[in-house]
């Protein structure tokens, strides 16, 4: 059965609602403050970055949701009685202005969300930008596409279909460079983690690496999952891509905040603390090759060990002039994501 313009979104609505409800529950999650028995809040050390983008998507994403909200009313409550369609001859529309600002809250989210993928990236590869080159240039198509598909949006006329449209045509561009993005991205962080993993193999905690890595994975491809079945919709001209499209503003902050408190409640389960119990930092040094503190964007890992490796190969001798050592000490720091 094919769905109508207000089948759809109404069912879009619904599932926005209830993916909603979950974001807002991680959300204040993940916020950096810790209550105890007695009430009393305790701020934890925190990525100012991460923070400011948190709070940001926070925002469009509560501001889109009330105006899916408005949507449904002026759609199914104000035309009661009108002959025909008129939810779906509503929602058909596209130069709608409400329309409009709902499509450019999503394109926002969008793009603090991938912006803050690539700022993990570059934080996880030790701040070296080369790494960061393509998915920004890509980016930059997408804020592209996003502010021409805005503008062609409003141009649309009545009745004017909108998957063949101008529109149509930058919205498939919008979806296909926010899907390479988190591919990208999330593919670069886990070869740069399972490095990590791979030279504290002989760590008998080192298996945080390991639970970091999945929930990476898994937190990107629940957004990337979606925003590819909206993207298989669209270019199909399917009406349930409306359905998708929908779910992607709360999955967005899902995404987001997930990495961050099913990192934190990971590692304080491996390591045998409660949430209170839990150290107020955790720290990580690689000494040697890379002589200094590295904070590759994870929230409070502790793995407390500390183990000193020593490798000796002819050709670090021939770069180094003798024993190329590393020293890995895991233990009481900060690494937020």
């Amino acid at each position: 059965m094919v769905l109508s313009f207000a089948q759809a979104e109404l069912i879009g609505l619904i599932l926005h609602s209830c993916l909603f409800g979950l974001y807002l529950f991680l959300f204040f999650a993940s916020l950096p403050f810790d209550i105890d028995a007695e009430f009393n809040v305790r701020l934890k050390a925190y990525n100012q970055v991460l923070l400011i983008s948190n709070i940001l998507l926070f925002m469009l994403i509560s501001a889109h949701w009330v105006v899916q909200i408005i949507r449904c009313q002026r759609a199914f409550i104000d035309t009661v009685g009108e002959l025909g369609d008129p939810a779906s001859a509503y929602y058909a529309f596209p130069a709608d202005y409400m329309n409009l600002l709902k499509e450019s809250l999503y394109l926002a989210q969008t793009f603090v969300g991938d912006c803050t993928m690539i700022y993990r990236l570059w934080i996880v590869w030790n701040k070296k930008t080369f790494v960061t080159i393509l998915p920004s240039l890509i980016m930059a198509a997408y804020a592209t596409s996003a502010i021409a598909v805005v503008i062609a949006l409003g141009k649309t006329t009545v009745g004017e279909n909108i998957f063949i449209s101008t529109a149509g045509v930058w919205a498939i561009l919008v979806f296909s460079t926010t899907v390479a993005t988190n591919i990208l991205t999330t593919s670069l962080i886990t070869v740069r983690i399972w490095n990590i993993k791979r030279r504290v193999r002989g760590i008998s905690q080192s298996g945080g690496l390991a639970s970091v890595l999945h929930i990476i994975i898994e937190s990107a491809g629940l957004y990337t999952t979606t925003a590819l079945l909206t993207l298989i919709g669209y270019s199909t001209e399917q009406t349930w891509q409306f359905i998708t499209i929908d779910m992607l503003s709360p999955i967005i902050g899902i995404s987001f905040t997930l990495i961050s408190v099913r990192v934190n409640r990971s590692t304080l389960s491996q390591n045998g603390y409660s949430t209170h119990d839990a150290p107020s930092s955790n720290v990580v040094r690689i000494r040697g090759v890379e002589s200094r503190r590295e904070n590759i964007g994870l929230d409070t890992i502790s793995v407390n060990v500390t183990q000193h490796v020593s490798k000796h190969t002819d050709l670090e001798d021939g770069l180094h002039g003798g024993t190329g050592e590393e020293s890995l000490s895991e233990s009481d720091q900060k690494r937020h994501f």
